[in-house]
């Protein structure tokens, strides 16, 4: 920014960038992001071209998108078919549509599994907290525990419990990593702010990617 600022005179704040630039998202779709915080590798680069994200919620959901997780569900794939209509958007359930709208009927974040469970298992805030913290740590014999406590609330809140195992065949991936949403939209910022950058002023940018990491082998 500051290079910018001294080649071209330009008063530029890096945190009042328009979220709706179209070069922006022109550069993403085609996937010109070598050198874009977490958009650079190959295969991300891929989804990009496949997904073509329109708006800032897009360059989030990418990010939270290509974690194990979400990928071993091949949620990054249906996300980018279903916003591009290759793909019907479907739901376990109707009710479903309230919690994951806006995300095609994918459950991509943590915070949106842990709606699910307080919507269709009727788990209170903490339970779904703890819900969420099992599947962090990672640790499968806790999870195996959730899925019967998550079925039996499903069967509890009328939904039944074979609804609540094909829930947490969704939910069990996410114990190999996924995002919260804050996290997703922070570093969705930066990302955004980066190919900004690199949309509307490459030389200078490219200029200062490449200073910054001179000194790395």
């Amino acid at each position: 920014v500051e290079m910018i600022r001294a080649s071209q005179g330009v008063d530029l704040d890096i945190d009042d960038l328009p979220l709706d630039d179209r070069p922006t998202y022109e550069l993403l779709q085609r996937g010109d992001s070598i050198g874009v915080f977490q958009l650079e590798g190959g295969p991300m680069r891929a989804l990009m071209r496949s997904l073509a994200p329109t708006e800032f919620e897009d360059v989030a959901a990418l990010v939270a998108l290509y974690r194990p997780g979400p990928m071993a569900a091949n949620m990054h794939n249906d996300y980018a078919d279903r916003k591009n209509g290759r793909k019907k958007t479907e739901y376990l359930h109707d009710d479903a549509k309230e919690v994951l709208g806006d995300t095609y009927g994918l459950m991509i974040y943590q915070e949106s599994m842990m709606r699910i469970a307080q919507r269709f298992a009727g788990y209170d805030l903490a339970e779904a907290d703890n819900l969420r913290k099992a599947c962090g740590k990672k640790s499968r014999e806790l999870i195996a525990k959730e899925r019967e406590k998550f079925a039996e609330g499903c069967e509890r809140t009328g939904y039944g419990a074979a609804i609540g195992h094909k829930w947490f065949d969704i939910i069990e991936p996410f114990a190999d990593y996924a995002f919260n949403k804050s996290h997703a939209y922070g570093y969705g910022l930066i990302a955004y702010q980066t190919a900004w950058l690199k949309a509307h002023y490459p030389v200078e940018y490219l200029a200062a990617l490449l200073t910054s990491v001179k000194d790395s082998q």
